[in-house]
């Protein structure tokens, strides 16, 4: 679909881009219903945006799929007009994804875990700066290791507590500097209070998107649906949950608007037809969100998962970049992106560890799957169960289908920004690795 070099720059490029616009966005002004001028702070329509652009995902995935049955079909065509050469069986019909409307519709499952992450994370970004929302989201792999032992019943290695202990202590150095420095917004005044009640909700999101990956690794792993139309549906179903559900309660909600309770969503499309800049913002974002999934998809299937998560790490490095840079030249005027003070070394040290916790506990990964090579050498076979030899088989199959099986846990290919937003090591979430198995490599 796209080049190495090509989904490498909008993974980066595009990733940066979205996370930073997210935050943008509320720093604009515009005149609202009443006719005063205000921020646009709409965290829920923002999440309907998001779920918006991964949607666009679903004809995309349709379009590639015809090309592709197409393409097996006049080779199959010209297989035939040789029959010389055609072995008995060759012929058969692939069974490839055939795709049910049951099927689809169990991913609307997980699109409700994707819902409540999304929303926590965009009322969290109300109150913290694009650099610190991406870092603080590096907490998915804790409760994602966490929920794996308790509920997957999955063992951890040395290595794997030595990345958990330097990732909780860099998530508290990066927010013991957000707590300090007192910056949660470019344009207005954040107090120490609501900075470290948006970094909760962050992290508590992180909990939500874990928890979604238990569930995703439990129960759909033998899904075969390719990784682009899982996506599609998950944005589907979220801008029809959005719309039709959780924005019109949120109508009629007591509260301050756009605080995360209540928001007035018929103020939201007022701003956006009456201020260009923010609709321009709304719009590329969109676009870039559809970008952002199909170079993430790209980049997994040209380099693998290790290289996508150095690739990671540096796009939340860039989004810190460049919004230093954008407040400090006239593109943010000292009005958007975030300044550089003096607990950022804080900030800093604390990014590096988390980066270095992320390595460890990956090294924990490549120790276990040596491990497991070595008991395959020895003539040990294990089963989707996780039984070896005569307990695997007296054990029922519907019991053997079900249970998950130990091995380690990769990182979701979903690349919006819920999903890896921070460099998380393969072994977070296994649920999505099925989507790389079952797509094969992305053409």
């Amino acid at each position: 679909m796209l080049g190495g070099f090509t989904s490498v720059c909008g993974l980066i490029g595009l990733g940066t881009f979205v996370s930073l616009a997210a935050k943008t966005v509320y720093e604009l002004e515009g005149k609202g219903l009443n006719g005063k001028t205000k921020h646009f702070e709409k965290p829920l329509a923002m999440t309907a945006v998001m779920f918006m652009g991964m949607s666009f995902c679903l004809p995309l995935a349709y379009y590639l799929e015809r090309k592709e049955a197409e393409k097996k079909a006049l080779a199959a065509a010209s297989e035939a007009a040789e029959p010389l050469l055609v072995q008995p069986g060759e012929l058969a019909p692939s069974s490839g994804y055939t795709g049910g409307w049951r099927q689809n519709l169990f991913i609307a499952i997980p699109t409700f875990f994707d819902l409540v992450a999304t929303v926590l994370m965009n009322i969290g970004l109300l109150y913290t700066t694009a650099s610190v929302y991406q870092m603080m989201r590096g907490a998915e792999m804790l409760f994602a290791a966490l929920f794996a032992v308790l509920f997957l019943k999955r063992t951890l290695n040395r290595y794997h507590l030595g990345g958990i202990v330097l990732c909780v202590i860099g998530i508290s150095l990066v927010g013991t500097a957000s707590t300090l420095s007192g910056e949660g917004s470019a344009t207005k005044v954040v107090t120490q209070a609501e900075i470290l009640f948006g970094m909760g909700l962050i992290v508590a999101s992180q909990a939500v998107q874990a928890a979604q990956l238990s569930f995703e690794d439990y129960f759909m792993s033998e899904m075969t649906v390719p990784p682009l139309k899982i996506v599609g549906y998950e944005g589907l179903f979220g801008t029809i949950a959005m719309a039709a559900v959780l924005m019109p309660i949120a109508q009629f909600l007591p509260g301050v608007d756009g605080q995360g309770v209540h928001e007035d969503t018929v103020d939201t499309l007022y701003m956006l037809s009456h201020n260009p800049g923010i609709l321009a913002v709304v719009i590329f974002d969109v676009i870039a969100l559809l970008g952002l999934n199909v170079s993430g998809m790209c980049v997994t299937g040209h380099f693998g998962a290790v290289f996508r998560t150095v690739l990671e790490t540096t796009r939340t490095l860039a989004v810190w970049i460049v919004g230093l840079i954008m407040f400090y030249t006239p593109l943010g005027g000292g009005r958007l992106g975030e300044s550089w003070n003096r607990y950022s070394w804080i900030q800093a040290i604390g990014f590096v560890v988390l980066v270095s916790g992320t390595v460890v506990y990956g090294r924990g990964d490549d120790a276990q799957v040596e491990e497991e090579g070595l008991e395959e050498a020895e003539g040990l076979v294990s089963t989707p169960s996780g039984l070896i030899g005569p307990d695997a088989a007296a054990m029922p199959i519907a019991q053997r289908m079900i249970t998950p099986a130990p091995i380690p846990i990769s990182s979701s290919l979903k690349a919006t920004m819920n999903i890896s937003a921070f460099s998380m090591p393969s072994s977070v979430g296994h649920s999505y690795g099925m989507r790389q198995r079952t797509s094969g490599a992305i053409p």
